[in-house]
């Protein structure tokens, strides 16, 4: 017989809200915790591995987009290999020959930023010398407050002594603008070697395009609808990176098409210069029209001295770029894919902050892959919701 003096008294009311409070604190917290920790371990690596990062970002949106062409290729009997290097081949020559349709109007327009910026710098200096400048007139308000805060409280004014002046000779020191000159040549060096190395590696992902789909579907497990899971992941995320590109490149036609007859009627030289600019910029959503509008209101404050005129200027070529977009994507996303348009606004702004200027360029095909992630799988099917229309 068991002795009643151990016998475990039952536990109380108190005792047991106690231990089921701590349970339900503990463990939600804990596992919240490590999320954070986890998700600023992601970010951090993300930027810190950017340079290995965006030629790998650039070479999967590549392949995703000529994949189809490699596709015919093959159909046809042509090598897989040998597909993916004409496919590769067929898109730098359009990216080279685009480029060089455009020289003679880069290089116009190139000859005459010497007379503006002399324009520019003369009108300074008439301004300058004809009113005194903002800073000036501060200066002067700040000295006669304190003349008059220093005879109401009855103290003399204090004398100021001026010592002798003595001349300087200050170093001549780069300035922001010329070493932002100085770094672009450098930084078009970088861009055109990224583009290459995606280039290659689009190459090779093309070229081994069945081998490794069989692989990410091994790897994804022996479980026959986790290869599935895969499998329509992989064929979703092509299908909506291909739609986005195609709707991309209609919506920045239409732009060109649309601010052409605009910059022929404002009088801007090489208009079809500026409508090729405004067609390229609207590659990043949103902040690409605001580019355009702030470059041509800048142009033209330099070749007429009216503000006015070149906020009208500006303003007009923003309300025409973002009507034409707004209007034109709008219908073709509700058409194709339904995206949350200021969910992918933000993402854009997230992966521009991470990778810079790629970032403003990859980051509206990796918000679509990662909705198409989140669509398919169960525990992130509220994060699907957010980035929905």
């Amino acid at each position: 017989m068991k002795n009643p003096i151990f016998k475990r008294a039952p536990p109380t009311k108190n005792t047991t809200a106690a231990v089921e409070g701590d349970s339900a604190f503990g463990a939600p917290a804990i596992r919240n915790a490590l999320i954070i920790i986890a998700l600023a371990c992601i970010i951090f690596f993300l930027r810190y591995a950017r340079d290995f990062l965006i030629p790998m970002a650039m070479a999967m949106v590549f392949a995703a987009v000529l994949d189809p062409i490699t596709r015919k290729l093959r159909s046809i009997g042509i090598n897989t290999s040998i597909a993916a290097g004409l496919t590769v081949l067929f898109a730098l020559v359009v990216i080279s020959g685009s480029i060089y349709l455009v020289t003679d109007d880069v290089a116009a327009a190139v000859e005459k930023l010497p007379a503006l910026s002399q324009g520019l710098k003369d009108r300074a200096k008439t301004e300058q010398a004809a009113a005194p400048s903002t800073v000036t007139k501060l200066t002067e308000t700040a000295k006669n407050l304190e003349e008059a805060a220093s005879t109401l409280s009855g103290a003399p004014p204090t004398a100021t002594k001026t010592a002798p002046r003595v001349e300087v000779r200050a170093e001549s020191r780069p300035s922001w603008i010329r070493a932002q000159l100085s770094t672009g040549s450098t930084t078009v060096l970088q861009v055109v070697s990224q583009v290459l190395l995606a280039l290659l590696i689009t190459h090779f992902i093309l070229a081994a395009g069945p081998m490794l789909r069989r692989k990410l579907l091994r790897a994804s497990g022996n479980r026959p609808h986790h290869r599935a899971l895969m499998q329509r992941i992989l064929a979703q995320s092509c299908k909506q990176v291909q739609l986005y590109v195609v709707i991309m490149m209609v919506t920045n036609v239409a732009v060109g098409l649309a601010v052409w007859p605009v910059f022929y009627l404002l009088g801007f030289e090489q208009h079809g210069l500026w409508a090729l600019f405004a067609a390229v910029v609207h590659i990043v959503p949103y902040v690409g029209s605001v580019a355009v509008a702030a470059a041509a209101a800048f142009v033209t404050y330099l070749e007429s001295p009216a503000i006015f005129e070149a906020v009208n200027v500006g303003a007009i070529v923003l309300v025409v770029v973002s009507l034409v977009a707004t209007l034109l994507s709008t219908w073709l996303q509700s058409r194709t894919s339904r995206m949350n348009q200021v969910a992918v606004f933000v993402g854009i702004m997230f992966w521009g902050w991470l990778w810079g200027l790629w970032g403003l360029f990859l980051g509206a095909p990796i918000v679509v892959i990662l909705k198409v992630i989140c669509d398919n799988v169960n525990a992130l099917r509220g994060a699907a919701r957010l980035l929905g229309d």
